[in-house]
């Protein structure tokens, strides 16, 4: 099933993205989504995603169409696949985390052509909230499995949403504290996890006042129970690679008030520092 899946995605790619005849746009469509989460790392990435997101940013798709595929990818099935259910280490991961990372596309041609009602962005956003408190898997990558990155996926999709008009202050506000605790967790995030948040975290900014930044930015000040535990350190140093990777973010921009804030905090958190 899946080598004939790959030779005919493969022959979409070398059509330059182009259907062939003997295709059907809608049953390749559904085929895909139903192995968005596939194990093979070259069939998961180099074709299913990177075909659906193609066909997305092309236009091959309706509006009705991409509404349509948009509920889905918030079902259980995809979004929320096993995801209280499954063991950490599981492979159910990978249909959640491409579920996610596909959202971001169809947010992006939305952006283009508002075709999504403000009552289906609130739906998107209240799904990746609910997404964000319970998703426990942080792997970046798996060895002869490819990339998971649920976190990376998770900010594309929330950068991506945050740019809605109808996303308000209070929804902002109450999608950061979740962001903190995703990130102040005693496993590392190695590939660049906290770079691709904080592009979210910057669009996000955007809806809310200083005094609030400010305010959630605190909250990074971890204060260590104590001194013999390694997991405390695995914290703090998450901690210091989003402010620090939010700091050079805010220094592009000219805001210098905020760089003063997180080289406080940076400070003070150089204090929970064991060595």
């Amino acid at each position: 099933m899946q080598t004939r899946l790959k030779e005919s995605l493969e022959d979409i790619k070398e059509n330059d993205y182009e259907l062939p005849e003997r295709i059907n746009q809608q049953e390749i469509t559904t085929v895909m989504l139903q192995n968005i989460g596939a194990i093979d790392p070259y069939l998961r990435v180099d074709l299913i995603h990177d075909i659906l997101s193609t066909f997305i940013n092309q236009g091959k798709y309706s509006e009705q169409q991409l509404r349509n595929m948009l509920t889905s990818l918030m079902n259980k099935n995809y979004l929320f696949y096993r995801i209280n259910t499954s063991k950490q280490e599981e492979d159910a991961v990978f249909r959640r985390s491409y579920s996610v990372l596909l959202m971001s596309p169809i947010l992006a041609k939305h952006s283009q052509s508002s075709f999504l009602s403000e009552e289906n962005i609130h739906r998107v956003w209240d799904n990746l909230k609910k997404y964000m408190k319970q998703e426990q898997d942080h792997r970046g990558h798996v060895k002869g499995k490819g990339w998971v990155h649920t976190m990376a996926h998770a900010g594309d999709a929330l950068n991506s949403i945050s740019s809605c008009t109808c996303i308000t202050a209070e929804e902002v506000k109450g999608m950061l504290p979740i962001i903190r605790e995703q990130f102040l967790i005693d496993r590392p995030y190695l590939f660049d996890e906290e770079e691709r948040m904080v592009t979210a975290i910057m669009s996000m900014f955007d809806k809310i006042e200083k005094e609030e930044k400010v305010e959630w930015l605190w909250t990074f000040l971890y204060k260590r129970r104590g001194w013999k535990d390694p997991a405390e350190d695995l914290i703090i140093n998450n901690s210091k690679h989003l402010l620090r990777a939010l700091y050079f973010r805010m220094l592009e921009n000219d805001e210098g008030d905020m760089c003063e804030v997180l080289l406080q905090i940076l400070r003070e958190l150089r204090k929970q520092e064991l060595y």
